[in-house]
Formats: C-alpha cells, structure tokens, sequence
C-alpha cells in the first residue's frame, strides 16, 4: 500500500505552519459562515469516504 507525502495530501495547506503568510502581505479577509460551514462539511463527507473506503480495503484483505 503506498502512502501519500504529506505535501501532496488534502489538509497540507492547512498544516504548513503560517509564520510564511506574516512578512508583510496583506491579511485576508475572513470567509463568511455560510462558505466556512461549506468547507467544514465538505472535510467532513471526504473524512467519511476515506474512512469508509479504508474499511472496505480491510475487509477484503481479510477475505483473501
């Protein structure tokens, strides 16, 4: 089973560390709740997918 580099991942962007995005660029301006909520359930539904694919994977490995 290959593993994927963590630079490649999903949540890479939000693991880097934000020391980078403080040199004096302009701050962003925080998401509305509407689109914050959005991007929450759409971690969520990928979290779920990922989780239920893996379990799948397992079982199957077991069958063999």
């Amino acid at each position: 089973m290959s593993v994927q580099p963590i630079e490649h991942s999903l949540t890479a962007r939000n693991q880097l560390p934000t020391m980078m995005s403080t040199r004096g660029e302009d701050k962003r301006t925080p998401l509305p709740k509407n689109e914050q909520a959005r991007m929450e359930a759409v971690r969520v539904a990928r979290a779920r997918i990922m989780r239920r694919n893996s379990l799948r994977k397992q079982r199957q490995a077991q069958e063999c």
